[in-house]
């Protein structure tokens, strides 16, 4: 295979490459002619999807028996639920719109958006109604009326990534509102490269064969990738569990600090420091604060490698705000004893110590100073660089510490907007720009301002929602012709997670376009 790979010239590799991302085939079958009948009548099918690489029968047109990929190792039981987001009886198969929209036209009918009866149309009159109230709310209240956030996990294809189609069109049709960031590492992605220079949420990881060799102590703190790395963005090939399996072996220190008892503490026989829920950065200080009141911080290391440590200090030991960051302070407000934190302090210092952070400790209000912190601990414990310390914010993500491998990538079609190294979903695009997060908020107080990463901007006066998702099953959809749902949402709502149903719903009543007014649900499918 790999000199079948040398012989292809640039060119044969990026066209075959392409081919590939559109049949959703995984890397290898690049190579093969399998990749060129995905879509059979009868037959055995490979194919993937968020969950992993898998074997589909495929009897009569229709896919009938799913099992995972022989070549993984390690799959996931969820695996066996794909099938059931194709053929739920609950999928939405062809257009319908709100029946008050359609009879009386845009306003009609607000109190009823999101009970109100849909009747199905076809697909000309669906399509004449979108482009009909895109245009309406682009001449009345410009670009910035429309918002086309489109957030959600979806199929992330070269070619299919649907957010990305989305705002190319909308670029097309003059401009509209975009967001910025996502739910997952919100706080971190952010603060970090102030921090550390880089994303780091989404960096590659020590390597596993790094930590299993000179890693002491493993700290999995509010991470449990015993369960997440069953799932990827993109298609996980679950290696990582055999480099976990190698760690557990060793049968070196292995620490959860979690509120609830993890699947990987219990895979791991750990260490479980059970800690009152969003108090990460307590504990944290009252580890800094033992580690230097006992002599055992890294001066040379802060002192050459960091720049900062002299302004934090006063912070830690009281002298600007009266209050010593103390193990015993710490552990009124985490719950953690006292001892416990400072004996916690001095076997990190004493050992090569891994702190592997999930990004739960950042999804809360000043979620930036949980992996600030984290990364202030470890620059306290001087470890940072060695092989096996430091810390890393990701090995509970898609694999995270499994080598890469040196192969070239086709990059996947952008959305047109500015691109940010590290993270696509950072772009700025539009004729605005709101944190993801933003939406509800957005629709309270146009004209308001909010603050994003050190600058205050405004919100736009959006008055008309539009959203895509595609299905998701990921990839597993090209065992047919792709089906793509499109979601023009009404009492439905941007899936935010902060505002309560009630308030969404209340602010969503409120927008002028169609696409708040009714659910038009485009599915193009082979059997309809």
């Amino acid at each position: 295979m790999s000199h079948h790979f040398n012989r292809l010239s640039r060119r044969q590799f990026l066209l075959t490459g392409t081919a590939a991302g559109a049949l959703g085939m995984i890397a290898p079958s690049i190579l093969t002619s399998r990749a060129a009948h995905a879509a059979v009548a009868d037959g055995q099918v490979i194919t993937a999807c968020h969950w992993g690489v898998m074997d589909a029968t495929v009897k009569g047109g229709r896919w009938t028996a799913v099992a995972p990929w022989s070549g993984d190792k390690y799959p996931s039981k969820q695996i066996q639920g794909v099938m059931d987001s194709v053929y739920s009886p609950s999928r939405i198969k062809y257009p319908m719109v709100r029946r008050a929209f359609l009879e009386q036209g845009p306003g009609a009918d607000v109190a009823s958006r999101g009970s109100g009866d849909f009747v199905r149309v076809t697909w000309d009159q669906a399509l004449d109604l979108v482009v009909k109230e895109l245009k309406r709310v682009e001449e009345k209240y410009g670009p910035a009326g429309t918002f086309a956030g489109s957030y959600g996990w979806k199929s992330s294809g070269k070619l299919h990534n649907c957010q990305s189609l989305l705002r190319r069109m909308m670029n097309l049709k003059g401009n509209f509102v975009n967001s910025t960031g996502d739910y997952s590492a919100g706080a971190s992605q952010i603060v970090m490269p102030h921090v550390m220079g880089t994303l780091e949420v989404y960096e590659q990881q020590t390597s596993w064969e790094v930590v299993n060799k000179e890693t002491e102590t493993l700290v999995f703190w509010g991470a449990d990738p015993i369960k997440t790395n069953q799932i990827g963005w993109t298609v996980p090939d679950h290696n990582c569990y055999g480099l976990m399996e190698g760690y557990k072996k060793t049968g070196k220190k292995v620490i959860c600090i979690d509120p609830i008892k993890t699947a990987t503490a219990d895979y791991f026989g750990a260490e479980w420091v059970p800690i009152r829920p969003q108090t990460d950065v307590p504990l944290m200080l009252g580890m800094a604060h033992t580690l230097y009141a006992e002599k055992l911080h890294d001066e040379e290391f802060l002192s050459e490698y960091t720049v900062g440590f002299d302004k934090f200090l006063p912070y830690l030991t009281g002298e600007k705000d009266g209050t010593a960051k103390t193990a015993e302070w710490a552990a009124k407000i985490c719950e953690v004893p006292a001892a416990q934190i400072k004996d916690l302090a001095r076997l990190f210092a004493k050992s090569r110590t891994m702190l592997a952070s999930g990004w739960s400790v950042q999804r809360q209000h000043h979620g930036e100073q949980a992996h600030w912190m984290l990364v202030t601990l470890a620059s306290m414990l001087g470890q940072i660089g060695l092989p096996g310390g430091g810390f890393g914010l990701s090995y509970h993500y898609a694999g995270g510490g499994t080598p890469s491998s040196p192969t070239p990538v086709v990059p996947g079609i952008t959305d047109g907007g500015k691109a940010v190294e590290g993270a696509a979903w950072l772009t700025q695009a539009g004729a605005a720009t709101i944190p993801v997060a933003r939406v509800v908020d957005m629709l309270e107080n146009p004209g308001g301002e909010f603050n994003l990463n050190g600058k205050t901007e405004k919100y736009p006066d959006v008055k008309m929602a539009y959203l895509c998702r595609r299905c998701r099953i990921g990839r597993a959809s090209y065992l047919r012709p792709p089906q793509h749902v499109v979601e023009i949402h009404s009492g439905r709502g941007p899936r935010d997670p902060h505002p309560t149903p009630a308030r969404r719903m209340e602010r969503l009543r409120l927008l002028d376009g169609l696409c708040e007014r009714a659910l038009v649900a485009v599915c193009i499918d082979a059997e309809h």
